[in-house]
């Protein structure tokens, strides 16, 4: 494993490189760093250029002082590491930001693996999700982080059908942890600073050869998307993975890893 950081404008990433081969780049889900990859960059390294990064106010990278994309800081790092063209990754956040860039810069995408995706501009409609977000925005202006840590905890790791009891605790440990160490370190910045597209509405535009993943735990609105993703995009189909909720890649990492593999080598 190699690792740096890249300059990107007004600020730099963090990148660890593993393996030769075709590149693949893993993007974590938000409010997450880049240790949730931990298990597809050993996979992944046996056969590929693995490379996983942590976005924009999060993880080691830089915390964001003015407004940014999160899919030109992509292109920054692919440049920087003489990339052309390459796989991308993407869980819930990271997926957005993989269908920003694939929008935008699609001479560069290979393939597509979405992975509980959401899209930018998409509107939250799930009963659990918005119950969450509001006992979230309670919790914030009250000062009181552990209980809002525990809210996106229900959201994003137990899923609307599950007690925090019901999912592996290792998951949950691993996962609070990082969303502590982003909110403490970066605050909320690589949010509330950066510019998307509407790509809830370019869907259609998709060209990449694209594999949509969604629990079939997970809430309502991530569902949706991947049905989206599958009968809009040019070059898609999607997979449903029984028994977890959001973080599929963490809860089963070996089949995770396997599907992501076979895909790659289909292409």
């Amino acid at each position: 494993m190699t690792s740096g950081r890249v300059q990107v404008e007004n600020g730099e990433l963090a990148y660890e490189i593993r393996g030769e081969g075709d590149p693949v780049i893993l993007l974590h889900g938000g409010i997450l760093d880049s240790r949730m990859w931990d298990a597809e960059m050993k996979a992944l390294g046996r056969h590929h250029t693995a490379i996983r990064y942590d976005a924009r106010g999060h993880g080691e990278s830089s915390t964001p002082t003015e407004r940014f994309r999160h899919y030109d800081d992509l292109r920054e790092l692919m440049a920087a590491l003489g990339l052309p063209r390459a796989s991308l990754v993407g869980l819930s956040g990271g997926g957005r930001i993989a269908v920003d860039f694939a929008l935008t810069y699609p001479d560069q995408v290979e393939n597509l693996v979405l992975v509980a995706t959401g899209l930018s501009a998409m509107v939250t409609k799930d009963p659990f999700v918005l119950e969450q977000n509001k006992k979230l925005e309670e919790a914030g202006a009250r000062g009181d982080l552990p209980a809002a840590i525990e809210c996106i905890l229900r959201m994003w790791v137990d899923g609307p059908r599950r007690t925090p009891a019901d999912v592996d605790q290792r998951v949950r440990r691993l996962c609070q942890e990082m969303y502590t160490q982003t909110v403490v370190r970066h605050g909320l910045s690589g949010f509330t600073l950066m510019d998307e597209l509407q790509a809830v509405e370019r869907v259609g535009e998709l060209t990449p050869r694209t594999l949509t993943l969604v629990g079939d735990l997970d809430s309502s609105d991530i569902v949706a998307i991947s049905c989206q993703i599958e009968s809009e995009a040019r070059d898609a189909r999607k997979l449903v993975v029984p028994g977890v909720a959001h973080m599929i890649n963490l809860e089963k990492p070996a089949e995770f890893s396997r599907i992501l593999l076979d895909f790659l080598a289909s292409s």
